[in-house]
Protein backbone atom coordinates (compact mmCIF):
# COMPACT_ATOMS: atom_id res chain seq x y z
CA UNK A 1 0.00 0.00 0.00
CA UNK A 2 1.40 3.85 -0.55
CA UNK A 3 1.19 6.22 1.12
CA UNK A 4 -1.33 9.18 -0.26
CA UNK A 5 -0.44 11.80 1.77
CA UNK A 6 2.99 12.49 3.10
CA UNK A 7 4.07 15.90 4.62
CA UNK A 8 8.17 15.00 4.74
CA UNK A 9 10.71 17.16 6.04
CA UNK A 10 14.50 16.10 5.12
CA UNK A 11 16.96 16.35 8.28
CA UNK A 12 20.28 15.50 7.20
CA UNK A 13 20.14 12.00 5.89
CA UNK A 14 17.36 11.09 8.12
CA UNK A 15 13.47 11.40 6.61
CA UNK A 16 10.57 12.37 9.26
CA UNK A 17 7.38 11.69 8.34
CA UNK A 18 4.61 14.03 10.42
CA UNK A 19 1.28 13.34 8.53
CA UNK A 20 -0.41 10.01 7.05
CA UNK A 21 -3.40 10.12 5.07
CA UNK A 22 -4.92 6.75 4.06
CA UNK A 23 -8.88 7.78 3.79
CA UNK A 24 -11.30 5.44 2.04
CA UNK A 25 -8.21 2.59 1.66
CA UNK A 26 -9.58 -0.62 3.21
CA UNK A 27 -6.63 -2.88 5.12
CA UNK A 28 -6.30 -5.39 7.59
CA UNK A 29 -5.02 -3.23 10.67
CA UNK A 30 -3.19 0.07 11.65
CA UNK A 31 0.32 -1.05 9.87
CA UNK A 32 -0.51 -2.95 7.46
CA UNK A 33 1.78 -2.20 4.50
CA UNK A 34 2.70 0.64 5.64
CA UNK A 35 5.31 2.30 8.44
CA UNK A 36 3.99 4.01 11.19
CA UNK A 37 7.19 6.40 12.09
CA UNK A 38 7.58 7.26 15.21
CA UNK A 39 7.75 10.80 14.25
CA UNK A 40 4.05 11.24 13.10
CA UNK A 41 1.96 13.82 14.78
CA UNK A 42 -1.20 13.27 12.42
CA UNK A 43 -2.58 10.08 11.56
CA UNK A 44 -6.37 10.17 9.15
CA UNK A 45 -7.80 6.76 8.70
CA UNK A 46 -11.19 7.56 7.86
CA UNK A 47 -13.35 5.01 6.22
CA UNK A 48 -10.33 2.09 6.08
CA UNK A 49 -12.41 -0.94 7.29
CA UNK A 50 -10.14 -0.76 10.35
CA UNK A 51 -11.40 -3.46 13.44
CA UNK A 52 -9.07 -2.67 16.04
CA UNK A 53 -7.14 0.39 17.33
CA UNK A 54 -3.66 -1.08 17.68
CA UNK A 55 -0.18 -0.92 16.57
CA UNK A 56 -0.17 3.04 18.27
CA UNK A 57 0.96 3.17 21.46
CA UNK A 58 4.75 4.01 20.07
CA UNK A 59 3.36 7.48 18.56
CA UNK A 60 4.44 9.92 20.96
CA UNK A 61 4.59 12.84 19.17
CA UNK A 62 1.03 12.10 17.80
CA UNK A 63 -1.40 15.06 18.16
CA UNK A 64 -4.13 13.68 15.81
CA UNK A 65 -5.56 10.33 15.59
CA UNK A 66 -8.64 10.04 13.07
CA UNK A 67 -10.25 6.57 12.67
CA UNK A 68 -14.15 7.75 11.20
CA UNK A 69 -16.08 5.21 9.70
CA UNK A 70 -14.14 2.15 10.60
CA UNK A 71 -15.71 -1.25 12.38
CA UNK A 72 -13.73 -0.35 15.51
CA UNK A 73 -15.58 -2.16 18.78
CA UNK A 74 -13.59 -1.23 21.26
CA UNK A 75 -11.52 2.10 22.66
CA UNK A 76 -8.12 0.77 23.88
CA UNK A 77 -4.49 0.98 23.05
CA UNK A 78 -4.80 4.87 23.05
CA UNK A 79 -3.46 5.31 27.00
CA UNK A 80 -0.07 5.93 25.80
CA UNK A 81 -0.57 8.38 23.50
CA UNK A 82 0.87 11.18 25.60
CA UNK A 83 0.61 14.11 23.46
CA UNK A 84 -2.41 13.81 21.70
CA UNK A 85 -4.86 16.40 21.12
CA UNK A 86 -7.49 15.23 19.30
CA UNK A 87 -9.11 11.48 18.78
CA UNK A 88 -12.21 11.09 16.61
CA UNK A 89 -14.23 7.82 16.59
CA UNK A 90 -16.97 8.96 14.84
CA UNK A 91 -19.04 6.67 13.32
CA UNK A 92 -17.76 3.26 14.71
CA UNK A 93 -19.66 -0.05 16.65
CA UNK A 94 -18.15 1.40 20.07
CA UNK A 95 -20.58 0.65 22.57
CA UNK A 96 -18.87 1.63 26.18
CA UNK A 97 -16.84 4.07 27.05
CA UNK A 98 -13.75 2.99 28.61
CA UNK A 99 -10.07 3.02 28.71
CA UNK A 100 -9.49 6.34 28.32
CA UNK A 101 -6.59 7.04 30.64
CA UNK A 102 -3.53 9.50 31.03
CA UNK A 103 -5.13 11.81 28.00
CA UNK A 104 -3.65 14.83 29.38
CA UNK A 105 -3.27 16.90 26.34
CA UNK A 106 -6.49 15.88 24.63
CA UNK A 107 -8.58 18.28 24.27
CA UNK A 108 -11.09 17.08 21.79
CA UNK A 109 -12.71 13.80 21.67
CA UNK A 110 -15.41 12.94 19.14
CA UNK A 111 -17.50 9.06 20.25
CA UNK A 112 -20.71 10.43 17.39
CA UNK A 113 -22.63 8.26 15.71
CA UNK A 114 -21.83 4.75 17.52
CA UNK A 115 -23.54 2.22 20.12
CA UNK A 116 -23.03 4.45 23.52
CA UNK A 117 -26.11 3.93 26.46
CA UNK A 118 -23.95 5.18 29.06
CA UNK A 119 -21.74 8.15 29.94
CA UNK A 120 -19.05 6.53 31.72
CA UNK A 121 -15.22 6.55 32.65
CA UNK A 122 -14.49 10.69 31.92
CA UNK A 123 -12.83 11.91 34.86
CA UNK A 124 -10.75 14.47 35.23
CA UNK A 125 -7.40 13.31 36.15
CA UNK A 126 -7.67 11.00 32.98
CA UNK A 127 -9.06 14.36 30.60
CA UNK A 128 -7.63 17.04 32.54
CA UNK A 129 -8.19 19.66 29.95
CA UNK A 130 -10.84 18.06 27.71
CA UNK A 131 -12.78 21.20 25.94
CA UNK A 132 -14.92 19.38 23.13
CA UNK A 133 -16.90 16.07 23.85
CA UNK A 134 -18.93 14.64 21.05
CA UNK A 135 -21.41 11.82 21.51
CA UNK A 136 -24.35 12.36 19.23
CA UNK A 137 -26.63 10.05 17.48
CA UNK A 138 -25.56 7.36 19.81
CA UNK A 139 -28.23 5.39 22.64
CA UNK A 140 -27.81 7.83 25.39
CA UNK A 141 -31.01 7.90 27.69
CA UNK A 142 -29.57 10.28 30.66
CA UNK A 143 -27.02 12.73 30.96
CA UNK A 144 -24.63 11.72 33.68
CA UNK A 145 -20.63 11.15 34.09
CA UNK A 146 -19.65 14.33 33.15
CA UNK A 147 -19.48 16.07 36.55
CA UNK A 148 -15.28 15.84 36.64
CA UNK A 149 -15.10 17.25 32.98
CA UNK A 150 -15.34 21.44 34.26
CA UNK A 151 -13.39 22.27 31.48
CA UNK A 152 -15.85 21.37 29.08
CA UNK A 153 -16.90 24.47 26.32
CA UNK A 154 -18.44 21.99 23.67
CA UNK A 155 -20.79 19.65 24.37
CA UNK A 156 -22.96 17.35 21.90
CA UNK A 157 -25.49 15.07 22.59
CA UNK A 158 -27.88 15.35 20.11
CA UNK A 159 -30.09 12.53 18.46
CA UNK A 160 -29.82 10.02 21.82
CA UNK A 161 -32.95 9.20 23.76
CA UNK A 162 -32.86 11.95 26.45
CA UNK A 163 -36.18 12.63 28.10
CA UNK A 164 -34.27 15.34 30.97
CA UNK A 165 -31.64 17.99 31.11
CA UNK A 166 -30.08 16.56 34.31
CA UNK A 167 -26.80 16.71 35.95
CA UNK A 168 -24.98 19.85 34.13
CA UNK A 169 -24.34 21.65 37.46
CA UNK A 170 -20.77 21.34 37.56
CA UNK A 171 -19.71 22.26 33.79
CA UNK A 172 -19.77 25.94 34.44
CA UNK A 173 -17.41 26.89 31.67
CA UNK A 174 -19.57 25.76 29.04
CA UNK A 175 -20.34 27.71 25.71
CA UNK A 176 -21.71 25.37 23.19
CA UNK A 177 -24.82 22.73 24.41
CA UNK A 178 -26.29 20.77 21.35
CA UNK A 179 -29.48 18.80 22.81
CA UNK A 180 -31.71 18.25 19.49
CA UNK A 181 -33.53 15.25 18.44
CA UNK A 182 -34.37 13.53 21.86
CA UNK A 183 -37.37 13.36 23.57
CA UNK A 184 -36.69 16.64 26.14
CA UNK A 185 -39.85 18.14 27.55
CA UNK A 186 -38.98 21.08 29.50
CA UNK A 187 -36.19 23.68 29.82
CA UNK A 188 -34.26 23.25 33.21
CA UNK A 189 -31.26 22.76 34.75
CA UNK A 190 -29.18 24.88 32.54
CA UNK A 191 -29.99 28.34 34.49
CA UNK A 192 -26.12 28.08 35.94
CA UNK A 193 -24.62 27.97 32.26
CA UNK A 194 -23.73 31.67 32.45
CA UNK A 195 -21.09 31.40 30.24
CA UNK A 196 -23.71 29.77 27.67
CA UNK A 197 -23.50 31.33 23.99
CA UNK A 198 -25.29 28.72 21.79
CA UNK A 199 -28.11 26.36 22.99
CA UNK A 200 -30.04 23.92 20.63
CA UNK A 201 -32.67 22.41 22.02
CA UNK A 202 -34.36 21.70 18.06
CA UNK A 203 -37.20 18.82 17.09
CA UNK A 204 -37.67 17.63 20.68
CA UNK A 205 -41.39 17.92 22.85
CA UNK A 206 -40.97 21.50 24.21
CA UNK A 207 -44.09 23.32 24.57
CA UNK A 208 -43.12 26.40 26.51
CA UNK A 209 -39.89 28.03 27.83
CA UNK A 210 -41.28 29.45 31.22
CA UNK A 211 -37.97 30.22 33.24
CA UNK A 212 -36.03 27.33 31.51
CA UNK A 213 -33.54 30.25 30.14
CA UNK A 214 -33.34 32.72 33.02
CA UNK A 215 -29.68 33.11 33.75
CA UNK A 216 -28.28 32.52 30.79
CA UNK A 217 -27.08 36.18 30.34
CA UNK A 218 -24.01 35.20 27.65
CA UNK A 219 -26.28 33.57 25.19
CA UNK A 220 -26.70 34.51 21.54
CA UNK A 221 -27.74 31.65 19.52
CA UNK A 222 -30.89 29.94 20.23
CA UNK A 223 -32.35 27.32 18.34
CA UNK A 224 -35.83 25.52 19.29
CA UNK A 225 -37.40 24.94 15.69
CA UNK A 226 -39.51 21.93 15.46
CA UNK A 227 -41.34 21.25 18.75
CA UNK A 228 -44.85 21.82 20.07
CA UNK A 229 -43.91 25.47 21.82
CA UNK A 230 -47.17 27.42 21.55
CA UNK A 231 -46.00 30.25 24.03
CA UNK A 232 -42.56 31.66 23.62
CA UNK A 233 -42.80 34.25 26.89
CA UNK A 234 -39.52 33.63 28.53
CA UNK A 235 -37.09 34.92 26.50
CA UNK A 236 -36.89 38.72 27.75
CA UNK A 237 -33.53 37.39 29.39
CA UNK A 238 -31.36 37.31 26.67
CA UNK A 239 -30.44 40.60 26.47
CA UNK A 240 -27.40 39.43 24.18
CA UNK A 241 -29.16 37.24 21.29
CA UNK A 242 -28.46 37.49 17.81
CA UNK A 243 -30.08 34.68 16.58
CA UNK A 244 -33.40 32.51 17.60
CA UNK A 245 -34.85 29.89 15.71
CA UNK A 246 -38.27 29.20 16.48
CA UNK A 247 -39.50 27.79 13.44
CA UNK A 248 -41.95 24.84 13.16
CA UNK A 249 -43.77 25.30 16.33
CA UNK A 250 -47.37 26.17 16.85
CA UNK A 251 -46.46 29.83 17.60
CA UNK A 252 -49.90 32.14 16.77
CA UNK A 253 -48.62 35.48 18.73
CA UNK A 254 -44.62 36.93 19.54
CA UNK A 255 -44.40 38.12 23.07
CA UNK A 256 -40.69 39.29 25.00
CA UNK A 257 -39.32 40.26 21.87
CA UNK A 258 -39.44 43.61 21.71
CA UNK A 259 -36.67 43.41 24.67
CA UNK A 260 -33.84 41.78 22.76
CA UNK A 261 -32.19 44.83 21.22
CA UNK A 262 -29.28 43.00 19.41
CA UNK A 263 -31.16 40.59 17.52
CA UNK A 264 -30.41 39.80 13.84
CA UNK A 265 -32.12 36.48 13.18
CA UNK A 266 -35.17 35.66 13.67
CA UNK A 267 -36.39 32.34 12.15
CA UNK A 268 -40.22 31.88 12.58
CA UNK A 269 -41.23 29.92 9.53
CA UNK A 270 -44.07 27.59 9.72
CA UNK A 271 -45.99 28.37 12.70
CA UNK A 272 -49.65 30.56 12.84
CA UNK A 273 -48.53 33.85 13.13
CA UNK A 274 -51.27 36.02 11.81
CA UNK A 275 -50.41 39.93 13.00
CA UNK A 276 -48.00 42.13 11.21
CA UNK A 277 -49.09 44.86 14.40
CA UNK A 278 -47.69 42.08 16.65
CA UNK A 279 -44.53 41.36 14.60
CA UNK A 280 -44.30 45.21 14.08
CA UNK A 281 -44.53 45.72 17.63
CA UNK A 282 -42.24 43.01 18.67
CA UNK A 283 -39.48 42.93 16.54
CA UNK A 284 -36.70 45.67 16.34
CA UNK A 285 -36.12 47.50 13.63
CA UNK A 286 -32.49 46.96 13.07
CA UNK A 287 -33.42 43.29 12.34
CA UNK A 288 -31.21 41.91 9.52
CA UNK A 289 -32.90 38.24 7.95
CA UNK A 290 -36.08 37.36 8.62
CA UNK A 291 -38.40 34.10 8.07
CA UNK A 292 -41.74 34.10 8.07
CA UNK A 293 -42.86 31.94 5.30
CA UNK A 294 -45.59 29.60 5.63
CA UNK A 295 -47.58 31.71 8.38
CA UNK A 296 -50.53 33.14 8.28
CA UNK A 297 -49.45 36.30 7.81
CA UNK A 298 -47.35 35.38 4.47
CA UNK A 299 -50.24 35.18 2.37
CA UNK A 300 -50.97 38.79 2.24
CA UNK A 301 -49.75 39.66 -1.02
CA UNK A 302 -48.18 42.73 -0.59
CA UNK A 303 -46.54 40.85 2.17
CA UNK A 304 -43.02 41.12 1.03
CA UNK A 305 -42.92 44.81 0.29
CA UNK A 306 -44.71 45.29 3.99
CA UNK A 307 -41.79 43.66 5.38
CA UNK A 308 -39.46 45.72 3.34
CA UNK A 309 -40.96 48.87 4.41
CA UNK A 310 -41.10 47.57 8.07
CA UNK A 311 -37.42 46.70 8.80
CA UNK A 312 -35.36 49.04 7.12
CA UNK A 313 -31.85 47.15 7.57
CA UNK A 314 -33.09 44.37 6.33
CA UNK A 315 -30.90 42.20 3.99
CA UNK A 316 -32.83 38.75 3.84
CA UNK A 317 -36.33 38.07 4.14
CA UNK A 318 -37.44 34.32 4.02
CA UNK A 319 -34.78 32.79 1.05
CA UNK A 320 -34.84 35.50 -0.80
CA UNK A 321 -31.86 38.77 -0.23
CA UNK A 322 -34.21 42.06 0.03
CA UNK A 323 -33.05 44.41 -3.16
CA UNK A 324 -33.41 48.32 -2.19
CA UNK A 325 -34.31 50.65 -5.23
Amino acid sequence: MSQLTNQEVETGETEVIEYLDFTGQPHSFIGDGYTLYESITDLDLTNCKIPKIDNISHLKKLKKLCLRQNLIEKIENIDQLESVQEIDLYDNKIEVIENVKDLKSLTYFDLSFNGIRVIENLHSKDLPIIKELFLANNKIVKIEGLDELTTLKNLELGSNRLRDIENLNALINIETLWLGRNKIVEIKGINHLSKLKILSIQSNRLTEIGNGLVGLNSLTELYLSHNGITNIDGLQTLKQLRTLDISGNKIQKLVGLDQLPDLEELWCNDNLVDSVDNIEQQVTKTIKCVYFERNPVAQHPQYRRIFINMFPVLKQLDASFVKRN
